[in-house]
């Protein structure tokens, strides 16, 4: 019998290698795809004086779009804003360091529904970078204030689009602060958002957040902090597969620190997670479907306003393992209630 038990699975795994069918993704707790990375470009590298205008930063992008790609350096200082800046396909977008080049918004300015960065509606972005550059909201707008709420967004930054229209974005050694929303990315595969700082952006009690995916596939987020939102979550995710989590500092949001919903293939790992006000630190819960096939593993979690860790009972097929907890949550270190979690 043991002889014929190992023929068939053998059979099995052949014919399922055959026609396509994954066995590794259906298990609980399989880990999520990596994104590939975009590629620098330098067919028509610009550089831009410290100061220049809003139509100066935009016009060098568009140049060195039009060649085919390039790098736009942006010298150290300050430049005020008064205009959405337009990201282009196979544009880098380079600073001095986050706390060096500065884009800051004119306080009277109103973005409407983009951000000092953003891209069309109209169409997707491929390969684009922004790196070593920091966005100031300059305090953001409340949309609560507004009936309109679209009108008066001012997002720090904007990735935008249907389903896979943005493809390879990299955020690196980044920051924003004091937006309505710190980024916000839509419609996209293939994202990196590493190494950077988002912090006091928020603006509607629960909805605007220091940073949130939505409908993106292969996303890392790495070695970032996600501090003082004024209104909601460190990190917000929803309708989006193939995430990692890795390695953030999340701490000192109004309201949860990270918090992911209607996704598959999430993985929350190594990050310390505290002192989020009213909410859990770490929350995979459902507007609709739940979460499946994830991982929690190896976070730190301490002082938050609910739960240190909790999955609601629409998830599934995941792992909760090897995290720490640092004591001081409201409603206890965890609650498991997905089905077939392995703890």
């Amino acid at each position: 019998m043991r002889k014929v038990n190992r023929k068939l699975s053998a059979f099995a795994l052949s014919l399922a290698i055959a026609c396509g069918v994954g066995i590794l993704p259906n298990a609980a707790g399989a880990t999520a795809a990596l994104p590939t990375l975009p590629t620098q470009k330098h067919t028509q590298d610009v550089s831009v004086a410290a100061g220049a205008s809003t139509s100066t930063i935009q016009s060098a992008i568009n140049s060195a779009s039009s060649a085919g790609g390039g790098t736009v350096t942006l010298a150290s200082g300050e430049y005020t804003i008064t205009a959405p800046i337009v990201l282009k396909s196979n544009v880098t977008l380079n600073g001095a360091g986050k706390n060096s080049t500065v884009l800051k918004r004119n306080a009277s300015t109103n973005l409407g529904a983009n951000g000092v960065l953003t891209t069309s509606t109209s169409g997707g972005v491929v390969n684009v970078i922004v790196k070593n550059l920091g966005i100031d909201g300059n305090s953001f707008i409340d949309p609560d204030t507004d009936p309109d709420h679209d009108s008066i967004t001012n997002y720090g930054a904007l990735i935008q689009g249907p389903d896979s229209s943005n493809d390879k974005i990299l955020f690196d050694n980044f920051k924003v602060k004091n937006s309505t929303m710190g980024l916000h990315i839509k419609g996209s595969t293939n994202v990196t958002i590493q190494n950077s700082d988002f912090n006091n952006n928020g603006g509607s009690y629960l909805y605007w957040h220091n940073m949130y995916v939505r409908r993106v596939s292969k996303v890392l987020v790495k070695n970032n902090v996600m501090s003082y939102s004024s209104s909601g979550n460190g990190l917000n995710i929803s309708y989006s597969d193939n995430v990692t989590i890795d390695s953030n500092s999340v701490y000192n949001n109004y309201f949860r620190g990270i918090r992911v919903a209607d996704s598959s293939y999430i993985d929350t790992i190594n990050n310390n997670v505290h002192d989020n006000t009213t909410g859990d630190g770490i929350v995979y819960n459902s507007e609709s479907t739940g979460v499946t096939n994830f991982k929690i593993n190896s976070n730190t979690v301490k002082n938050n306003g609910g739960y240190g860790i909790l999955v609601n009972s629409s998830s599934s097929n995941g792992e909760v393992k090897n995290n720490i907890d640092g004591g001081g949550n409201a409603s206890g270190f965890k609650k498991i209630d997905g089905s077939n979690v392995t703890q």
